[in-house]
């Protein structure tokens, strides 16, 4: 990974390390070139323009970040999804437009009339009892809601503790079941993932639940004559899985990670989008042999391949020099809390306490533990800004 950011973008790493050795940005802190995520996201809005798809975007990797969410609605993208019932509160409160909710996490019961509130222009259903909750507090508030329904086979895939949906064999009469509602409208299918990655062949692929969604949606027309409006398909929204799911008769994408260039397909291929974000931390102390790092934001989505993993940070006390001392590196597993990583500099190699430490991975920032989120602009002309340092609860803060 981290040759990816020494070749793609090295100057967002000297000005990482400049910021950091200056006090002007924190440790446990990714710093994102805002500049370039207005570039990303101006490619992929008028990549979906073109393509004539919705889109609805994903905020969780970003940590529904102010800066950068406003900068991405600049760059011409309206609506929002909303991962789980907080990041639609998040969302909310940031006067931006929920249009998503449901999916992939449903909302809570005791919850759905906060959420219907909001307005969301779809709503994902996993089971014919949860539409009853939503009519329910459809009715208490007199509104009627639009909902997509989560639609699945059963050699479909799914990411460990993301199961559940409606088996496509039940579909339909789950559909005639939830039409008995008034207040609620069928208006679409949706799945996780539609779109995986192969990193043999370098490509974005249909999974099989992309096919299961659209055999779902032909259903629904022919045999119970609903107007589908949606074919929602996210999984890694980017350009070119855009061209990939429309091709098969999609309707709605996600992105997300590809608004800061983090989407596999950019990091390893050659789709639209370039790395816009680096972890930086620092040298605390050595434990024998070993130098230990401040942790509290590594988390490294997709660490199951060897590919996507943590072995290597750049580590110095000289923006003009980091880049060439790459030091072996190990970070904890999801299970165990980050209070440090671990560097394994050899003999010749200077660590010392205070260094910093630039790390690139693929983050959800949202999981993490207590990292900051600051955005740079001037990183491509060699006089980075700081325009914003959030906390993890996205207080402002300033140094």
């Amino acid at each position: 990974m981290l040759d990816v950011i020494k070749e793609q973008n090295p100057n967002l790493v000297m000005a990482a390390t400049e910021l950091h050795r200056k006090g002007s940005i924190p440790s446990d802190c990714y710093v994102v070139d805002l500049d370039l995520v207005e570039s990303n996201a101006r490619e992929i809005y008028e990549c979906a323009k073109r393509l004539g798809l919705r889109t609805y975007v994903m905020t969780k990797q970003i940590n529904r970040n102010p800066s950068m969410i406003e900068t991405i609605i600049k760059s011409g993208f309206e609506s929002f999804v909303a991962v789980d019932m907080e990041c639609a509160y998040v969302l909310y409160e940031q006067n931006c437009k929920v249009g998503h909710v449901g999916h992939l996490s449903q909302i809570p019961r005791n919850r759905m009339k906060e959420a219907l509130k909001m307005e969301p222009e779809i709503w994902t259903v996993h089971h014919k009892d949860h539409a009853s909750f939503i009519s329910q507090a459809a009715t208490e508030l007199n509104v009627k809601q639009d909902i997509i329904l989560k639609v699945i086979d059963k050699d479909d895939m799914a990411y460990p503790a993301q199961e559940g949906g409606i088996l496509i064999d039940d579909v339909l009469q789950t559909a005639d079941f939830i039409s008995g509602f008034d207040n609620l409208n069928i208006v679409g299918v949706t799945g996780f993932p539609c779109a995986l990655y192969d990193f043999e062949k370098h490509t974005m692929n249909a999974s099989p639940n992309l096919h299961t969604i659209i055999k779902a949606a032909e259903l629904l027309d022919s045999k119970l004559g609903l107007d589908v409006k949606h074919i929602n398909a996210p999984g890694s929204s980017s350009c070119e899985t855009m061209e990939l799911i429309a091709s098969y008769g999609a309707t709605d994408a996600e992105p997300g990670s590809a608004l800061w260039g983090m989407a596999m397909q950019q990091i390893y291929g050659n789709d639209v989008g370039t790395p816009a974000q680096v972890y930086v931390t620092e040298v605390s102390h050595w434990s024998g042999d070993t130098a230990q790092v401040l942790g509290g934001g590594f988390y490294a989505d997709g660490a199951g391949h060897e590919m996507m993993s943590i072995n290597k940070a750049f580590v110095g006390d000289r923006s003009d020099t980091i880049l060439n001392n790459e030091v072996d590196a190990e970070a904890p597993i999801p299970q165990w809390m980050d209070y440090y990583a671990w560097l394994y500099p050899t003999a010749k190699q200077k660590v010392k306490p205070g260094d910093t430490a630039v790390y690139f991975f693929r983050p959800q920032v949202f999981m993490t533990r207590s990292a900051h989120i600051a955005t740079i602009t001037g990183v491509s002309n060699g006089n980075p800004v700081v325009q914003s340092i959030y906390d993890r609860s996205n207080n402002l803060i300033h140094l």
